[in-house]
């Protein structure tokens, strides 16, 4: 990636919306065509919540990338946000196409399922991230959640508290760290 979008990166990541919206659309005069641009004006205005523009710039840069795993997975992202879980589903399968490492995706389709009381499918959701990496601290919360709500109380609290690294379920009764 060019030195200028790292600049605006970094404007975005400090809340410099504005600045940074001013600079891309100076880009985006410059070239209509710009992945980074319509990605990054994307993610403006998705984090200042004027959806109908995110969407309008992340469907631009798909037309120029179709296959981004990040675009597609902040579609879903506002999909799901919308309540429309089963274009959201979409976009986030899209995006394991591209990337099937993206254990967030795999996290947001399994907690769609959740939603939907297709419990079968999201523990199978849970188990594809957990192939991807087993100590990725968002999961093991999400999972342990899971198990509580659907009964598995003290195997729920048991990876809650394993990924807490405090305390921890030992062969004879509760370790304590």
């Amino acid at each position: 990636m060019e030195e200028k979008f790292k600049d605006i990166i970094k404007l975005i990541e400090n809340r410099q919306n504005e600045k940074a919206e001013n600079i891309l659309n100076k880009l985006l005069e410059e070239n209509k065509e710009d992945f980074y641009t319509h990605q990054l004006l994307g993610i403006i205005y998705q984090n200042t919540g004027n959806i109908d523009k995110s969407i309008e710039h992340y469907n631009l840069s798909l037309n120029i990338r179709p296959k981004n795993a990040g675009v597609l997975f902040n579609l879903g992202i506002i999909n799901r946000g919308l309540n429309n879980l089963s274009k959201a589903k979409e976009f986030f399968l899209k995006s394991l196409e591209v990337d099937q490492n993206f254990i967030d995706c795999y996290l947001n389709i399994a907690r769609i399922y959740e939603i939907e009381k297709n419990l079968i499918e999201a523990d199978q959701y849970y188990q594809k991230a957990f192939s991807v990496n087993k100590d990725y601290p968002q999961l093991n919360r999400a999972y342990s959640k899971f198990l509580i709500n659907v009964g598995e109380i003290t195997k729920g609290m048991s990876i809650m508290y394993k990924n807490f690294g405090n305390i921890r379920f030992g062969k004879l009764n509760l370790e304590i760290k």
